[in-house]
């Protein structure tokens, strides 16, 4: 279970480390589609997995799990998916939907 971190110094420091390592992951991830164009339909899977992932492990946790926290984890979820993709077409075209 997460735990509270009352110490605001060691809050200060782990929020600048989870945005540190996502914008290196965005980073690195946008560069990979923009560079290989045909890597992007695995990013669109990846995403697609992370949001089910999270929302299975919420489901089992169901009382334990913050809805807070599930809805959050989503959002940053989405707006990694919206910085790496920046064309959505792409992820509709490989999953055979009209763009």
């Amino acid at each position: 279970m997460i735990q509270a971190v009352d110490d605001p110094n060691a809050m200060a420091v782990l929020q600048a480390e989870v945005v540190a390592l996502q914008a290196v992951l965005m980073s690195v991830f946008r560069k990979m589609v923009t560079d290989r164009p045909e890597l992007a339909s695995i990013f669109c899977d990846a995403f697609d997995d992370a949001e089910t992932i999270l929302s299975g492990v919420a489901t089992k946790l169901g009382h334990e799990a913050p809805l807070e926290s599930t809805i959050e984890a989503l959002k940053v979820i989405e707006e990694l998916r919206a910085a790496v993709i920046r064309n959505e077409g792409v992820c509709r075209d490989h999953h055979g939907e009209a763009p």
